[in-house]
């Protein structure tokens, strides 16, 4: 063997690197670990980081110990079983010596989705009076714990075997645990007893994930936030937040990544007067803790328009955010007042500090109709956030919501967003009228945006020839490298990819994306000729490449 490779340390990265997500991978790391006696340990400590069952746990345990039931799962497709086991005799300390003294200590991550077998609730309770109810004691060292204990989560299983497993987290949730992942149901008496009891998540966790099904879950979880200081925590994943439990959250000292999957409406909802309200912020705003989240740098939150927009309102001016992810849903089949999210945006984030902006929708899965009547220009103006000059992301995208940018939109882009490396806007979803911008107007943007990589507009692009000429000043190349173009007008598929060869060398075929239309159309329509020409020209630009290469 080579001399580096009998280093503990560089077999140890060697080892580090190999897949263990699948079953033939976690085989071919076994052959691996048995391969020669350097390589054991460090494959062992790979092939144990991560567990995804109760399985490598029974395979070490005397197979005397068990009585094995076949059951239905209630919850799966039909006539799925699992199997449960039942003690047959006490279990001892002894028969947990070897997977205590080998594996345990080896396991990081304890991640159990669908899971096939179980054990009963006598069995469960051995495994505790076995480990001295040391909390962890299956797993001392993991630092991440994922207990997705409900019947939506667990179709294999029945919903009564996944009940009586719930409380039983200790066992694998140990002192080291940091990053938690719970799924539970607060109807159900013994998930939420289990959740208050549960050792160290208050005090040590930093990534805290919950999932909570039931009838009352905002009040459940906010009442469980809200019981615990959380000094440590660092991110937080949950579906909503109340007020109050906003008020408790803004406080964490290190939080700085919240998601809420689906915020509900909050009883204070504020419509602002642009700009009056920049000059002289409304009483409100003014008198707002300038210490809430102190650290938050990333928000993620999906839900109505307004529940956005209020939860949006919490944030003090002077945050530290950098990113914000806000996902849409309209149930009201109408337009959603995007003007008015930017504008509380402008008002309650940083100009220099934000970076990123994500206004989404949720994708149709059905046509989104488009209004007899239309005006060439309705859209939404942009001028409220062009103070975010440090802005390097700016998505939006929107079923029922265009903005419509026209040539000043352009000008205005290319002069307020210097440092902008990502573009994309209106290329979602299929809009009949004709874009306001062309060609012309694309290149001003791509050479004025020296960063810009990514690039997603709906532009004219019939009137190009392949021979337009970059604007004076500039000789080098755009730096792009991936354009949608949503459903933009074209006629001539030779002379657009003699243009992008031109002005976006590194742009290739694969990286120009088109519509993903819901709608059923002719073959001879419009919108499937414009599509069709823009496969074209993804060919000719990948052709051209692969020539480039011989």
């Amino acid at each position: 063997m080579n001399r580096c490779l009998q280093t503990p340390e560089i077999l140890q990265l060697i080892c580090e690197q190999l897949p263990i997500d699948r079953h033939k991978d976690r085989g071919r790391l076994f052959a691996v670990a048995l391969s020669c006696r350097a390589l054991l340990e460090p494959g062992l400590d790979r092939l144990w980081y991560r567990i995804q069952s109760f399985i490598p746990l029974i395979a070490n345990l005397p197979s005397d110990l068990w009585n094995i039931e076949y059951k239905v799962a209630s919850n799966g497709p039909k006539n799925t079983t699992f199997s449960v086991l039942g003690l047959r005799r006490a279990i001892t300390s002894v028969d947990l010596d070897r997977f205590m003294t080998y594996y345990a200590q080896r396991i990081r991550e304890v991640e159990l989705y669908a899971l096939k077998s179980t054990f009963s609730p006598e069995a469960w309770q051995a495994l505790q009076i076995a480990t001295k109810w040391e909390h962890g004691a299956l797993s001392p060292f993991a630092h991440t714990v994922v207990w997705p204990m409900t019947a939506a989560a667990q179709l294999g299983l029945s919903k009564e075997a996944v009940d009586q497993a719930f409380p039983y987290l200790s066992l694998f949730l140990g002192p080291r645990a940091s990053s938690l992942h719970f799924e539970f149901g607060c109807d159900t008496p013994i998930h939420v007893a289990s959740m208050r009891s549960a050792p160290n998540i208050p005090s040590a966790v930093k990534q805290l994930e919950l999932k909570v099904n039931g009838s009352h879950t905002t009040a459940f979880v906010c009442n469980y936030l809200k019981s615990f200081t959380w000094e440590n925590l660092e991110v937080l994943c949950v579906a909503s937040l109340s007020t109050d439990a906003i008020s408790h959250i803004s406080a964490l000292p290190r939080l700085t990544t919240l998601e809420l999957r689906e915020q509900k409406k909050l009883p204070n909802h504020y419509r602002y007067d642009w700009p009056k309200d920049l000059d002289e912020p409304p009483a409100h705003l003014a008198a707002m803790s300038a210490t809430a989240f102190p650290s938050l740098g990333s928000l993620k939150i999906f839900g109505q328009p307004v529940s956005v927009e209020a939860f949006v309102q919490q944030l003090p001016a002077n945050n530290h955010l950098h990113t914000l992810k806000c996902t849409l849903k309209s149930d009201s089949g109408l337009g959603v007042d995007l003007e008015s999210l930017l504008i509380t945006i402008r008002l309650h984030c940083h100009v220099d500090r934000l970076r990123k902006v994500v206004i989404k929708g949720i994708p149709p899965t059905s046509p989104v109709g488009e209004s007899i009547v239309a005006r060439f220009d309705d859209g939404v103006n942009l001028n409220c956030i062009r103070d975010f000059t440090n802005l390097e992301t700016l998505d939006i995208n929107l079923p029922k919501t265009t903005v419509n940018l026209d040539e000043h939109d352009i000008v205005n882009v290319s002069k307020s967003f210097p440092q902008l490396r990502k573009l994309k806007i209106d290329t979602d979803v299929h809009d009949s009228r004709i874009p306001l911008i062309d060609h012309e107007d694309l290149l001003n943007l791509i050479y004025c945006c020296a960063h810009l990589k990514k690039l997603g507009l709906r532009f004219d692009a019939t009137r190009i020839t392949g021979e337009e000429k970059a604007p004076k000043k500039y000789t080098k190349p755009t730096a792009l490298e991936k354009l949608w173009v949503g459903d933009s007008p074209v006629y001539w598929p030779e002379g657009i990819a003699k243009f992008f060869q031109v002005h976006c060398p590194k742009l290739r075929g694969q990286n120009i994306i088109l519509v993903n239309l819901r709608e059923k159309f002719s073959d001879t329509t419009p919108i499937m000729l414009y599509l069709r020409r823009w496969n074209m020209t993804k060919d000719l630009l990948h052709s051209a490449a692969v020539l480039a290469e011989l």
